[in-house]
């Protein structure tokens, strides 16, 4: 039994005649037909009297009729839910790097919740492996990550690159005594760790931080240097240097599972961001 059998069971109760339902249907009599008898068949009753002139409801046919009403009037509540007001109500679940959230998650959120203010809006920020984790074993709708290589569960889209800086006093980028990062994982650190063993500093101690505060704090305190945002260098007020062309643009992406089609509300999020937060460089 499918949604279209109970429309033509009702069209044809309504209209009372195979050849006007066909008509309402926009199909052809053949197809009404075949359709009652398939209900007939599935349910092991006869639903109309075939007359001359028409048809006429059996018993088990009236018996039908409510439940028919009710399922229909179901399916277009739910039509109505979910394609008509598909941006106003639900959950969404958005991954984003620490780095991304310090650069213009506060700002989003507000604007968000302003246009969309029954979404429920969940946040999580994490290193970018960990986003991917949770995006394979479907904790999160979406992500903003850094690259996620060519992984075959994961559609990427490309959203910016973003401009790597290394932040720290003159002395500590010319000589660091540490890189001061976030967990494994973090696309900046892995730039950071790459420009250590080009320019032979890959011995250099490693201190790793929970919180952007306390990495930026740090380096203020001449303690190391660290690798972020140009952006968050200049709204910290830690004095950073560019980095060689190899280093300084470090790619950002919004991902999500290729078998899971992202909820209206995940995408208008995305979107957002994408167009008033996170711009294009290089």
């Amino acid at each position: 039994m499918d949604l279209n059998e109970l429309k033509i069971f009702l069209e044809v109760y309504r209209t009372g005649t195979i050849s006007s339902a066909a008509e309402k249907l926009n199909t052809v009599q053949s197809n009404v037909t075949a359709r009652l008898k398939k209900l007939e068949d599935e349910l092991n009753v006869s639903l109309f009297y075939r007359k001359s002139r028409g048809v006429e409801i059996t018993s088990d046919g009236k018996r039908l009729l409510p439940y028919a009403k009710k399922i229909m009037s179901a399916a277009a509540e739910i039509n109505t839910e979910f394609k008509l007001k598909p941006m106003w109500k639900g959950e969404v679940r958005i991954g984003l790097t620490d780095t991304t959230f310090a650069e213009c998650l506060p700002t989003a959120m507000a604007a968000y919740k302003k246009k969309y203010p029954q979404v429920e809006l969940t946040i999580k920020t994490d290193a970018s492996s960990a986003l991917v984790d949770d995006i394979i074993g479907y904790r999160l709708d979406g992500a903003f990550t850094g690259s996620v290589g060519g992984n075959e569960n994961i559609e990427s889209v490309h959203i910016c690159k973003i401009p790597a800086v290394l932040g720290g006093t003159k002395k500590e980028i010319e000589s660091p005594s540490a890189m001061i990062v976030f967990k494994k994982g973090c696309s900046y650190r892995d730039v950071a760790e790459k420009w250590a063993l080009s320019s032979g500093k890959q011995n250099v101690k490693i201190i790793e931080l929970s919180t952007l505060d306390g990495i930026l704090g740090c380096v203020n305190a001449g303690l190391g240097i660290t690798c972020l945002p140009e952006k968050i260098m200049r709204r910290y007020n830690v004095p950073f240097r560019e980095m060689e062309e190899d280093f300084s643009l470090v790619e950002t992406n919004y991902i999500y599972r290729r078998d899971i089609k992202p909820s209206a509300a995940a995408d208008a999020f995305a979107a957002l961001l994408r167009k008033n937060f996170l711009t294009e460089t290089g």
